[in-house]
């Protein structure tokens, strides 16, 4: 009875197997299910047959089913067999049918005419020899002996030669890598079902359990040819001895329990199960716990050199010279993932991509092909390995093309360098010296890494490439001028509701700050304003991944916060630790008059609104981007509603804190004074009339980079438009010598730029909160009055004093008029003379006609 419940459970997990088999198996086996139905028929079938010998039925009818049963049983091992064939060569050819046919006509043969079943009780079974005496003598081999040699051992082991073969022909290291990994399956299966017959000669009915060792070798067989990965020799050898703890530990001492336990069946069959099923689930526990162990040590030792690769990718000096940064960023794979060679081909700007460097001085050059680009860039793939040709759907319709490229390389991995839909290099890695394959570990650490690549694809296109800057001698030079046009780089508003002027000014050469206009369509626009955490070209390379990234995003975003959302998981994951945003996100919907924003931590935003004639700040609280993994609850959708004449200053950390000689800083409050004092000129000359204030304020460097954005609204009232070409190529010469942006911007950046503004699009928000700008007025205008009569009761005081100390005025004053002098060009007290030392010169365009003067000086 314990043989009709085993079989009985066997069957229910194959057809239970059958149809939760993953589409990924399937595909990779080429007809799995079938294979496993036909097990599952098998194990009803022999279910039957031990039915019937229980109940005592029909003699002749069981023998049938027995016979039967043989028969599927050979009929599973060819599918086993074919299985091996399909999965090597693509297509159902009409040999693979014939051999279909012509095996299960000699198995029905074998099985109904050859075999007779000697004792139905025990599935004996019985046969003559192949040959007559006196040969016989000499080679004595039954026709069950041949049928079992045949289909259980010769059919399968050629077939899995074959596929051997066909991978051999095919160069393919992923068939050879299946084909041993079926072997060692099949050779497990064997070891099975040898032990079962030894078994056997003690428990006759051990051996209707034999397709529990076919179910866990077909099973294996499938994971096996699944695989689309190379492994390399160590965790090639750990996922064997994975499959022989997880399987064939638990079925050995299962079998060596179910046999010691045997006199239990007649006595005690509840007190034999329970131990034969406690042992053997202990055993599988025991098998997980252990496989899990072992492959969690193995990707330990993988991962050793995770940390070690970024630290060399991330130390990169892009300022020495351009073969000590080739030579560094080739030596971080050479080091860390022992990689023979590596080549990187730029697009020269024709119809080809030409090698920019190799480690090994080899020059390749590549014909660009339209249905690799759309494939590659449609299904957003990044990485692609030689061994994925086979097994990666996508790359079908263009295997043989790529498979010429990795020919022609030389090369087993394959990056694509992109920005937005434009591809600018390809990073091509050699085998590796261990001979080991590239496996699933190495891809996620590539992905993990892109931007690094993407930085140093960058640099070459732009850069080392003379074709794009002419020389090479002048590198970070033609950097600064590369970032500074991308910078520039935006869709610039054209709409008679808004004025739009703006201010970047880099510290030193180059830095990560940038503003962003782009267009949705004729009533919205998208504007973005901050800075990426760092400095130089480090940081200006993140500035451009980001920038292009948000466009990137546009194309299939269009909910306001979740694009900031995929902005900050951008960063988190792609660009280098620690690099955060800190900056603002706006949509400005010219339909109905509405700003929504995100403060992403920006510093200062100032809004001037006509109607209440003040400033006040409108950014409230806000929290910088790249911290946490999910900022969608950090942030919030601001909404304010804008009308005639409002006016916004938007503006980065390094505006506000910068110092002027005496340790004064410039502050928010000599911005806003900057609005009032300019509120009639355009938006880019507030910027600029801003920013002169500051450097006369200073009189030195700037400490940090500058970037300001200021929005003029005018809504309906057209009249207050102003209508000037701003453009960006009189920026760049405002910035910078001798440089020719036209071409730079075109080669850089106008192709992605010119793709993404052919289709309008559009982004919706849903405000979180409604700016109340009658609120805030009031609550700012009281919070100035009580300052204010702290500020009059302290100067009451200060005036009631005695003893004041006329020298240290004296010497302030001195000073002051030495560091405006200097910044002015003039005599101050030639001009004003000094009863005007404590007027206000913060506004740059101050008519000093219009001053009226004491003729008292005592006055």
């Amino acid at each position: 009875m314990v043989f009709v419940i085993l079989n009985a459970i066997l069957a229910g997990c194959i057809i239970y197997a059958a149809v939760n088999v993953s589409s990924k198996v399937q595909h990779a086996t080429g007809g799995i299910v079938g294979i496993l139905m036909l097990e599952a028929c098998t194990t009803i079938v022999l279910l039957f047959a031990l039915i019937a010998v229980c109940v005592g039925g029909n003699e002749t009818f069981t023998a049938l089913l027995q016979h039967f049963d043989i028969f599927l049983i050979a009929a599973t091992f060819i599918e086993i067999s074919l299985m091996f064939i399909k999965a090597s060569k693509k297509g159902n050819s009409v040999i693979i049918i014939i051999a279909r046919i012509i095996l299960l006509v000699i198995a029905g043969y074998f099985a109904f005419y050859k075999l007779s079943i000697k004792d139905t009780d025990v599935f004996a079974i019985a046969s003559e020899p192949i040959f007559a005496k006196p040969l016989a003598g000499q080679l004595y081999i039954t026709w069950n002996q041949l049928f079992v040699a045949l289909f259980v051992f010769a059919v399968p082991l050629f077939s899995l030669l074959i596929m051997l073969l066909n991978g051999e022909n095919n160069n393919s290291r992923i068939i050879i890598q299946r084909a041993l990994l079926c072997l060692a399956s099949l050779l497990f299966g064997w070891a099975g079902l040898v032990m079962l017959f030894f078994i056997a000669q003690m428990i006759p009915l051990a051996r209707t359990l034999s397709m529990y060792m076919v179910l866990i070798m077909t099973v294996m067989l499938a994971i096996s040819i699944s695989y689309e990965k190379i492994f390399s020799g160590a965790k090639l050898l750990a996922s064997m001895i994975s499959m022989l703890i997880k399987y064939l530990l638990p079925a050995t001492v299962g079998a060596a329990v179910f046999v010691g336990a045997a006199p239990l069946l007649q006595t005690n069959f509840a007190l034999f199960f329970a131990i034969v099923f406690f042992v053997v689930f202990l055993f599988i526990l025991f098998g997980r716990y252990a496989t899990t162990g072992l492959s969690k040590l193995i990707r330990y030792q993988s991962n050793q050199y995770d940390v070690s690769f970024e630290q060399a990718l991330a130390s990169i000096n892009y300022e020495s010279e351009l073969s000590n940064i080739a030579q560094e960023f080739s030596k971080a794979f050479q080091d860390n993932l022992e990689t023979k060679s590596l080549s990187i081909l730029i697009d020269s700007g024709s119809d080809e991509y030409s090698t920019a460097f190799n480690t090994e001085d080899k020059k390749y050059t590549i014909k660009k092909q339209q249905k690799i680009r759309e494939i590659l860039l449609n299904h957003d793939i990044n990485i692609l390995f030689r061994s994925e040709l086979e097994s990666n759907y996508f790359v079908q319709p263009v295997r043989d093309e790529l498979e010429d490229i990795f020919d022609e390389t030389e090369s087993e991995v394959l990056i694509v360098l992109h920005e937005g839909n434009r591809i600018l290099g390809i990073l091509f890695l050699g085998e590796k010296y261990t001979g080991s394959a590239y496996d699933e570990y190495d891809k996620q650490i590539f992905d993990k890494f892109y931007s690094y690549f993407f930085v140093f694809g960058y640099y070459m296109k732009n850069i080392a490439n003379a074709s794009v800057v002419g020389t090479v001698n002048r590198e970070i030079r033609m950097s600064s001028q590369i970032i500074t046009s991308i910078q520039e780089n935006m869709d610039y508003i054209r709409n008679p509701k808004i004025d739009v002027g703006y201010l970047m000014v880099p510290a030193h050469n180059i830095g990560g700050e940038f503003v962003d206009l782009i267009r949705l369509n004729d009533t919205s626009h998208i504007m973005v304003a901050g800075a990426l955490s760092g400095k130089g070209i480090s940081a200006s390379m993140s500035m451009v991944i980001l920038k292009s990234i948000i466009r990137t995003f546009l194309a299939d975003t269009h909910d306001f916060k979740q694009l900031v959302q995929k902005v900050n998981a951008f960063i988190r994951v792609n660009l280098p630790k620690g690099t955060f945003f800190s900056g603002v996100f706006c949509l400005m919907d010219f339909a109905t008059d509405t700003m929504y924003y995100i403060n992403c931590g920006i510093p200062t935003m100032l809004m001037y609104s006509k109607s209440y004639n003040n400033v006040i700040e409108i950014q409230g609280k806000g929290y910088v981007l790249g911290f946490v993994k999910d900022v969608s609850k950090l942030i919030k959708v601001k909404q304010i509603k804008l009308t005639p004449g409002d006016m916004l200053s938007i503006s980065t950390s390094g505006l506000i804190n910068s110092h002027s000689l005496r340790g004064d800083q410039f502050g928010k409050d000599r911005i806003k004074q900057s609005m009032l004092d300019n509120y009639t000129y355009p938006a880019s000359r507030i910027a600029k009339f801003t920013f002169d204030n500051l450097q006369r304020f200073t009189s030195k460097e700037l400490e940090d980079d500058i970037t300001l954005l200021v929005i003029r609204y005018f809504g309906k009232d057209s009249s207050m438009y102003i209508e000037e070409e701003d453009s960006a190529q009189e920026r760049l010469v405002d910035h910078m010598d001798s440089f020719d942006a036209d071409a730079l911007l075109a080669d850089a950046m106008g192709e992605s730029s010119g793709e993404q503004n052919s289709s309008d699009t559009s982004v919706t928000a849903q405000s979180d909160e409604e700016f109340d700008l009658e609120k805030n007025v009031a609550a700012q205008m009281e919070a100035e009055a009580q300052v204010d009569g702290e500020q009059i009761t302290e100067t009451e005081n200060n005036i009631n004093a005695e003893n004041i100390p006329v020298n240290d005025i004296i010497d302030e004053k001195d000073e002051a008029n030495k560091i405006i002098e200097e910044s002015a060009g003039f005599d101050l007290n030639d001009v004003l003379g000094d009863d005007m030392f404590n007027d206000d010169f913060s506004n740059p365009n101050i008519d000093l006609s219009d001053i009226q003067f004491d003729e008292d000086p005592q006055k």
